[in-house]
């Protein structure tokens, strides 16, 4: 097993958390469930639209990879452990 690690919306995990939960689902066991849905279907399996308050899936995408909202890298796992625990 590998560990991924991502960042989310403080309020979208709170409420993530609450419908997986009300699913008997962890949420690590919702994402692997989703990945595993990709992995089957060869596509993301729901379908993506613009959102409707004009902002664009390629501007979401740019502002995702913006380095304040990337993940450090770690060449080092106690480091990375230290980073998980904060």
């Amino acid at each position: 097993m590998n560990v991924v690690s991502f960042k989310i919306d403080e309020n979208d995990k709170k409420q993530a958390q609450e419908l997986f939960d009300s699913m008997g689902l962890s949420f690590s066991g919702a994402i692997n469930l989703f990945i595993k849905a990709c992995i089957n279907t060869r596509s993301i399996p729901f379908e993506i639209k613009a959102p409707s308050y004009g902002q664009t899936l390629k501007n979401r995408l740019k502002e995702a990879e913006r380095p304040e909202n990337l993940s450090p890298k770690f060449n080092d796992i106690d480091k990375l452990m230290e980073s998980l625990d904060a």
